[in-house]
């Protein structure tokens, strides 16, 4: 049984992970307390840009702008929990349990769920700096191929992980 302790690539795994969560995490925070700085406070919250000419439909676009992100960060700390459970189960000895394929396939919809949510987010984002005044205002709208090959791959490995599963359920049946 290999465990974190034995594997040093387990255990620097689990300590990215957990640095990826707190970034998450950290970011969170931030972004909630944003939301009713900027519903509140309005044009004085933040101090780094000239806000005072934001109208009620700005800030509320704004608000619809920062909760897209909260759902965003929400989305990306669940796949990195997600993933820990892998890695944990990893450390166990045994990943090739039918939870953990469960597990990769909500992983894929959370990355699918995110690819298709920064669509409409970058174009409110587009469109507050166009209403704020900002003049030089460039998006990059590409086809993300490596996310869709992450997407369909954890898909893919997560009916490979239900196969394996149901192939040594049998095979211990037949023993």
């Amino acid at each position: 049984m290999t465990s974190f302790k034995s594997d040093p690539l387990l255990m620097i795994a689990g300590g990215i992970l957990w640095f990826i969560l707190g970034v998450i995490v950290f970011a969170g925070v931030i972004v909630a307390i944003c939301i009713p700085g900027v519903l509140i406070i309005g044009g004085e919250f933040g101090g780094a840009a000239d806000l005072s000419s934001l109208t009620p439909s700005m800030r509320w676009m704004i608000v619809l702008l920062l909760a897209g992100v909260a759902g965003v960060l929400y989305l990306g700390w669940r796949f990195f929990r997600a993933m820990q459970a892998i890695l944990r189960s990893v450390g166990e000895g045994d990943p090739f349990i039918p939870v953990n394929a469960d597990r990769l396939t909500l992983m894929a919809w959370i990355m699918l769920a995110i690819n298709l949510l920064s669509i409409p987010l970058a174009v409110l984002g587009v469109n507050i700096a166009e209403l704020a005044g900002e003049a030089d205002v460039h998006t990059e709208a590409d086809f993300d191929a490596g996310g869709i090959v992450l997407i369909l791959t954890m898909f893919i490995l997560a009916s490979v992980f239900r196969k394996g599963t149901q192939m040594r359920e049998d095979l211990e049946g037949t023993v």
